[in-house]
């Protein structure tokens, strides 16, 4: 169900009241929480948060026993900031037994509780019994997850589990692969997968099944792609199975999506939708291996084309390498916390390249780690990377950062670099203007110029041309046969031109 302004301001409503209430252990954080109880016709009946009135008690109870107990709540819709419980000890119901016993139309929900034994089970509970689940918008979705920092950390941080012998069972997607991709998607069937994509599957795989065969539904059941319903013939896709070959999986899954942007301008101008280049702004989803090609071709339609020095040879070619921009979406694709509402933005400027992706690396590897490249292969999606693996998108190892750094080397640009912001990793790949020109000169050359020389080569990169005059008076050059000396060096390596005439010559650097 489409959400509308009216959904957007109860959202809100349920965080206020949430922000209202207060974590009543010492031992250990509690949940903060809000309801928000609206009837068919979008009319507000109630708000309440946890421990409204009696400590302990949880939010969905105290709006439907408490705040109105004087009305059948049949076909309405409750907004709650935590995914409702499915365990509560005796004699206490736990909440989406509770909506289900009160015949709750549809459910929207603001976060999933880390608890793992409530993660995700209380959305599986009300999707089977044919409640309408939906989620909070997914800056709202960060706000809540913000004011719960505590709540999530207990558990992200083992706190549940100190005690108890048996150790950590299933730790939500904290710290290790997530189970996010084995959830069934009730709301698609088997004719949202497309065939051309299975097709391509089948045949970079080598397997030789026909389509819609029992033999090839069996194979995506063992490979975690489809889940057979328990009562019934009937066969939904996981949420693997439709990222990987769901036509738009984003119509189910809105989160799966690349959101694909070009700028004119460098990063320090700005997102401003006005410096977007002519069909710079582009939204493409489909299958995983779609979703790759289609983000390349948007990258190639932008691309600048750059001067490019090979030997003795000059070729123009894309400022970066395809195949290190591929390497990026694809790891952005296979890697990412779908659990999370946001999407992925692959935005181009002017200087760099920026993918942006939700998930943060999976414990024990740390930034440092995957900055040093001592990272080892650790995925937070295993099925969905072993089908990118078996498309050939990816390698089995932890190859794909230490390769990215290899091929932006050989492109003699300043490299990679990797960084976490409010729960997105981030990769940017640096062009030649914001590569400091002596980075892209080869050691052959560079050691053919003096230090005034080097100098000289920054400083027209800083300010992209100098004359002769301004050269002698920033640099101290004693005199004008030193200065042409120096330009005439530079000219015949290759690395800048001469421009103008007379008193208004100036030099250039030459595109390399």
């Amino acid at each position: 169900m489409a959400k509308t302004k009216q959904d957007r301001k109860y959202m809100e409503l349920a965080i206020e009241q949430m922000r209202l209430s207060r974590s009543e252990h010492r031992e250990k954080p509690d949940p903060l929480v809000g309801t928000v109880l609206v009837d068919s016709a979008g009319n507000l009946l109630g708000a309440a948060r946890r421990s409204k009135f009696e400590e302990g008690d949880h939010g969905e109870f105290s709006v439907l026993e408490k705040v109105r107990p004087d009305i059948c709540p049949s076909g309405c819709t409750i907004y709650v900031t935590l995914e409702p419980c499915v365990k509560r000890n005796d004699p206490k119901k736990p909440c989406a037994e509770r909506i289900l016993e009160k015949q709750i139309k549809r459910v929207v929900i603001g976060m999933l509780d880390p608890n793992p034994d409530i993660y995700r089970r209380g959305v599986e509970l009300l999707t089977r019994s044919g409640i309408e689940v939906d989620f909070f918008d997914s800056e709202l979705m960060e706000e809540i997850k913000r004011e719960n920092d505590a709540f999530i950390k207990y558990f992200e941080n083992f706190e549940y589990f100190k005690g108890n012998e048996s150790g950590p069972k299933e730790v939500a997607s904290f710290g290790g692969a997530s189970r996010e991709e084995d959830i069934p998607v009730y709301r698609a069937n088997l004719n949202d997968l497309s065939n051309d994509a299975i097709l391509e599957y089948l045949h970079r795989s080598g397997l030789s099944y026909e389509l819609g065969s029992p033999e090839l539904w069996e194979h995506f059941w063992k490979a975690g792609l489809l889940v057979k319903e328990p009562q019934g013939e009937r066969i939904y896709p996981t949420l693997a199975g439709l990222v990987l070959f769901g036509t738009d999986p984003s119509l189910c899954l809105p989160q799966c999506r690349v959101t694909a942007q070009c700028y004119l301008g460098t990063l320090d101008h700005g997102l401003d939708p006005d410096n977007l280049a002519a069909e710079g702004y582009k939204e493409i989803t489909g299958p995983l291996l779609y979703a790759v090609d289609g983000t390349l071709k948007f990258f190639r339609q932008h691309v600048k084309f750059v001067t490019r020095i090979v030997g003795s040879r000059r070729m123009q070619v894309p400022e970066y390498p395809e195949k290190a921009i591929r390497e990026a979406i694809v790891n952005a694709l296979v890697h990412r916390d779908y659990k999370a509402g946001a999407h992925t933005i692959f935005r181009m400027f002017r200087d760099r390249i920026v993918v942006r992706n939700i998930g943060i690396p999976l414990r024990p590897i740390t930034l440092e780690d995957l900055r040093s490249s001592r990272a080892v292969s650790l995925r937070r999606n295993p099925r969905i990377a072993a089908v990118a693996r078996r498309l050939d998108l990816m390698e089995e190892e932890a190859w794909g950062i230490p390769n990215m750094k290899k091929w932006l080397l050989e492109y003699r640009l300043k490299g990679l670099e990797i960084e976490y912001d409010a729960g997105h990793f981030m990769l940017t790949l640096y062009g030649r203007e914001a590569t400091p020109v002596e980075f892209r000169i080869s050691s052959e050359i560079l050691k053919e110029l003096n230090p005034r020389q080097r100098q000289l080569i920054v400083h027209i990169q800083q300010h992209r041309r100098i004359s002769a005059r301004e050269y002698m008076n920033s640099f101290g050059v004693l005199t004008r046969e030193t200065a042409n000396q120096d330009f005439k060096k530079l000219i015949s390596l290759g690395l800048i031109e001469r421009k103008g005439g007379g008193r208004g010559t100036y030099y250039v650097l030459v595109e390399f």
